[in-house]
């Protein structure tokens, strides 16, 4: 062979199968670039030293992970689709003469074209686009660094070409083994070669109604926050090995039935759009299944994403009624004891005066945090439980008394009821905080405390006490009658849980008249509050928690994973539409003999196109309804996983969520509609 003959030979190939070549190399180059924007942004230390950019290291080497993850399955996937369409070609060659180490040469000539092609796009697109995520990361974060475009060194640039050069070798190693166990005549007649009618496979199909409705249970059933976290990637696995094996055999069972309905199947339109769907699903249902899963990864992605960021106001707001919460404690002759509460409100006026700020209010609270298992409408240490306990059990309770809650009520900007709380000794009000239930007003009508029942005489639905006991838990509000009862519950928590226990926590509470002022002057007010507590009691603990500190950590997070939710919805969007794309290739050249004959035997173009048309929608829109339907099942644990994240309003979640769909749906139609036009073009 003359020098550069296979080169050639590869170069002249690819220019006659553009149409398979160009998509494959367009999308190794947008996922490269995207895989380079990933590790770009996680080794860049500029951003890392920006407000909030200690998310960014984790959260884009697990999307370089997924990204990955992906390029490999997509990888083999084209692999496969390319190998199937030239292995006629490949026989050809073989019979004219040329042994199967030429053609391997000649498959890696191709390999290695494409492969450059791809890898030189991909690290342009990445560099390029690079500046553009840099500022958008930054825009999110809020951050006031803005780095990007002249960020380059040679890791960053070799580490993917690295990794996917590896990948298209392992493809091509898979190809070539294709080939070499391959008979010349099995060559010529692999693209022709039909799928016999699949059977039902009642394994496969009992064990897609098991994973997928164990799956569904779990996303359904699940009630702690903390239980959806331990359980979601195990729902998730189950959802995606039942739609795998549903799709294979569950789609032929369905066309079977089908086939066996005579009014629906005998039809000019049916008839040939099932049959062909069945002899032909084995192969088709791997790639729908592909597309449904990528689908659902877009949608929950996406609404998840833009519910966080879009409802952190909300978030913050309903967890922080006042701007700054002040607590201070010191130790006198070893005993931890808190500072007065009258002093802290004195420390906050006198340093509002001396910088000029108005302040609406100072609000006052003593409370007690304590944890239990809630259990048969009882609170129970954990010490008086034997054996072991459900985690949905545990509890968190915040103790204040009446005088508090109605003082600070009415102090409070939030006004659901106008009534002011009276209680017995041995009644208590009885609010939900943070609740990991489905039904919200589900409120018992006594409480067993510590073995004493105590009946539910009140029930607030405004707590005005932040709490600090965290989202992962039921956490609720306790009103007690009096600073006796609340004494009994703190002596018995201390004999319970011993060194353990809780102390009381006096916090002052305060509320800028000017929301803009606490912005602008709420960081030096608190510096200079906590400096005039440490005038007083210079070695006192000082607890300070700020809405404007809270919000901007909530927007740096908020922000990565939007970034991130964007990002992977892209790929996993850019990925379902090559897949779909090529599915549509490949379906076109399948059937264009198969309509050819039915036109000579009688049937009119429109006809055709009837059928055609019946045939793409039940194909082709199968994931789509799929993709909904996970998305409507995951939604109770999704929505448990974001309380996580302190976003607790359910209703903008399910606001975006359908507006996520809806247009995804436009998007899934229109790239449907423009592939569709290549299907018609080539069985035309």
């Amino acid at each position: 062979m003359k020098k550069g003959f296979y080169l050639r030979m590869a170069l002249e190939n690819i220019r006659k199968n553009t149409m398979l070549y160009i998509p494959r190399i367009l999308a190794e180059a947008g996922l490269l670039g995207c895989f380079y924007i990933c590790i770009t942004l996680a080794l860049d230390e500029r951003l890392g030293d920006a407000l909030g950019g200690a998310y960014l290291p984790f959260l884009m080497s697990f999307a370089a992970f997924v990204i990955g993850l992906l390029s490999f399955v997509l990888i083999l996937y084209v692999n496969s689709f390319l190998m199937k369409r030239r292995k006629s070609e490949y026989g050809l060659y073989n019979v004219l003469g040329m042994g199967k180490r030429h053609i391997i040469k000649v498959v890696f000539s191709e390999s290695l074209v494409a492969s450059g092609s791809a890898m030189a796009l991909g690290l342009c697109f990445g560099i390029l686009f690079y500046k553009a995520a840099s500022l958008l990361i930054c825009r999110l974060l809020h951050a006031k660094v803005v780095a990007g475009f002249y960020y380059l060194n040679a890791k960053t640039l070799l580490l993917p070409v690295v990794i996917f050069l590896v990948l298209d070798f392992f493809a091509f190693l898979v190809g070539s083994f294709t080939i070499l166990r391959m008979k010349p005549v099995e060559l010529m007649a692999g693209r022709h070669t039909g799928e016999r009618e699949p059977r039902v496979k009642w394994f496969l199909l009992l064990l897609g109604i098991g994973t997928l409705g164990a799956g569904y249970t779990i996303a359904l059933t699940v009630q702690s926050p903390l239980r959806a976290l331990l359980l979601f990637f195990a729902a998730v696995l189950l959802v995606i090995v039942g739609t795998y094996c549903l799709f294979v055999t569950g789609t032929t069972f369905v066309l079977k039935c089908l086939q066996h309905n005579r009014r629906y199947y005998y039809q000019k339109r049916h008839m040939p759009a099932v049959a062909g769907l069945l002899f032909r699903m084995k192969q088709n249902a791997v790639g729908l299944a592909s597309i449904a899963i990528l689908a659902t990864g877009v949608l929950v992605m996406i609404s998840t994403t833009v519910s966080l960021y879009s409802g952190v106001q909300d978030t913050i707001n309903s967890n922080y009624p006042e701007q700054l919460y002040l607590s201070a404690s010191r130790v006198v002759e070893e005993n931890v004891m808190p500072v007065p509460i009258d002093d802290l409100k004195s420390f906050a006026q006198e340093t509002a005066e001396e910088m000029g700020i108005d302040l609406e209010n100072v609000t006052s609270s003593n409370l007690l945090e304590v944890s239990y298992l809630y259990r048969d409408d009882q609170l129970f240490t954990k010490n008086q439980v034997i054996g072991g306990y459900d985690i949905e059990e545990l509890t968190g309770v915040v103790y204040i008394t009446q005088e508090t809650f109605n003082h600070l009520k009415n102090q409070s900007i939030i006004h659901t009821d106008n009534d002011m709380i009276d209680l017995q000794k041995d009644e208590i009000g009885f609010c939900r905080i943070m609740s990991t239930i489905h039904n919200l007003d589900e409120i018992p009508d006594t409480l067993v405390i510590h073995g004493k029942t105590y009946t539910v005489a009140e029930r607030p639905t405004y707590f005005p006490v932040s709490t600090s006991m965290g989202n992962l838990v039921d956490v609720v509000g306790i009103v007690v009658a009096d600073e006796e009862v609340m004494e009994d519950i703190y002596r018995a928590q201390k004999e319970a849980y011993g060194a353990y226990a809780s102390d009381y926590i006096g916090r002052i509470g305060v509320l800028f008249s000017d929301d803009d002022v606490a912005i602008e002057q709420g960081p030096a007010y608190a510096e200079a509050l906590r400096a005039k507590v440490r005038e007083v009691y210079p070695e006192a603990s000082i607890i300070m928690d700020t809405k404007w500190e809270t919000l901007q950590n909530i927007l740096d997070m908020y922000g990565t994973f939007l970034f991130l939710g964007i990002l992977l919805g892209f790929v996993c969007l850019f990925t379902t539409i090559l897949i779909i794309y090529y599915k549509q290739i490949s379906e076109g050249y399948e059937d264009r003999e198969r309509f050819q004959i039915m036109e000579k035997i009688g049937m009119e173009s429109s006809e055709v196109k009837k059928t055609i048309g019946s045939q793409l929608v039940l194909q082709f829109f199968l994931p789509l309804i799929t993709a909904a339907i996970h998305t409507a099942f995951a939604f109770p644990i999704l929505a448990k996983l974001l309380k996580i994240l302190m976003l607790t309003n359910i209703q903008l979640f399910v606001i975006c969520t359908l507006i996520t769909l809806a247009v995804f749906a436009v998007v899934y139609t229109v790239v449907y509609l423009m592939t569709a036009k290549t299907y018609y073009k080539i069985v035309h």
